[in-house]
């Protein structure tokens, strides 16, 4: 082969030069196969993290069934989009010593607000509210007369569900504000 020049001269050179031109290909067909995309880009994937969202925990016995799906429709709805998780628990049982483990567990689970629907768990509700005086209960049905609940009539569901809403609100706002000391 006869070329222009002469490889027999400068023998390192020129593998040198060949060397280079080598790595410099590589990279830039690397570089390539990085930055243009081979096919169509799927959206990106956005997870919210519901962790911090207020937790708002129904309960009722398989008896109160009735009265206790309304209820738990119209929080669905009045909290769609709000950052308020819902919760209904169906206790199996009817009575109070069947009932308190399913009411100590939302205790434990931090529900914000525990509603209690039906006069089924009454007894458990009260006996509940006094042992966790911290936690906030809602009753609807026969009235708990103490502090940490507030009762309605079953035909007052939706003083109920505003009552659920504003104290997600109120957990939000809470949250924030400490959220903004702490950053400040």
């Amino acid at each position: 082969m006869n070329l222009p020049f002469s490889t027999h001269d400068h023998p390192r050179r020129t593998r040198l030069i060949a060397a280079t031109a080598a790595l410099a290909t590589t990279g830039l067909l690397a570089w390539l196969a990085v930055t243009l995309p081979a096919g169509p880009k799927s959206p990106a994937f956005v997870a919210n993290n519901i962790s911090g969202n207020y937790r708002a925990c129904l309960i009722n016995s398989r008896r109160d069934e009735g009265v206790a799906q309304p209820v738990w429709s119209a929080l669905q709805e009045a909290t769609h989009g709000a950052p308020v998780n819902l919760q209904h628990t169906l206790v199996p049982k009817s009575g109070t010593a069947a009932s308190l483990p399913y009411l100590n567990g939302l205790v434990q689970r931090h529900c914000g607000l525990i509603i209690s629907v039906g006069p089924d768990l009454h007894t458990a509700v009260t006996t509940a509210a006094r042992r966790n005086p911290h936690q906030r209960f809602i009753a609807i049905g026969r009235p708990v007369g103490l502090p940490n609940v507030r009762s309605y009539s079953p035909a007052r569901r939706s003083a109920a569900v505003r009552a659920v809403r504003e104290a997600a609100e109120q957990a939000h706002t809470s949250r924030r504000a400490v959220a903004h000391r702490v950053s400040s």
